[in-house]
């Protein structure tokens, strides 16, 4: 018979450890490998969200209309000290303790891709398409797309964060 001290199933205990300790294992490097990837999303964590609250504060506060966040990082801008030369993009300005602005461009009539790039230039971090094409609802590609209209008028100042949503028609 078997002793008091070794039962007959211990090889089966001891698979049984090793089992659930692999488990274990790899629950804890599933975990810490999300985890890594969740912080790896934002970088900035809750300062980012703070520095986004204080920047729509201040915008709020100057333009008397609802506040809208970024989630890139702000564009490097200088102040403009000399007016933009006839048939170029005014330039993004920035003050001190207020929100980066910049006058929106003249868009109509542009290849959607190259009106993007454009805002782009000028800091401008959200920008979207829309169709006025029944038969097309979604702008796929912009580079086969020309804007018919734009949601900031031509010649506003307005913050960088500000949603651009332009209205296109399929090129022929």
């Amino acid at each position: 018979m078997t002793s008091p001290e070794q039962p007959s199933n211990a090889p089966w205990q001891r698979r049984r450890r090793v089992v659930v300790g692999a488990v274990v294992a790899v629950i804890v490097v599933v975990a810490v490998a999300a985890g890594l990837a969740v912080a790896g999303r934002d970088p900035g964590g809750s300062d980012r969200a703070a520095g986004a609250a204080t920047s729509a504060a201040v915008d709020s506060g100057g333009t008397g209309g609802a506040a809208t966040t970024s989630s890139g990082p702000a564009p490097a801008v200088t102040p403009a000290t000399t007016p933009p030369a006839a048939g170029t993009a005014p330039a993004a300005t920035a003050t001190s303790g207020a929100a980066v602005r910049a006058v929106v461009p003249v868009l109509v009539g542009k290849n959607a891709a190259a009106a993007r790039i454009e805002l782009e230039r000028l800091g401008f971090s959200d920008v979207r398409f829309g169709s006025q094409d029944a038969g097309d609802p979604d702008v796929v590609l912009p580079q086969n797309w020309t804007v018919t209209r734009q949601s900031t008028a031509a010649g506003a100042q307005v913050p960088t964060d500000t949603t651009i949503t332009l209205t296109c028609t399929r090129r022929v």
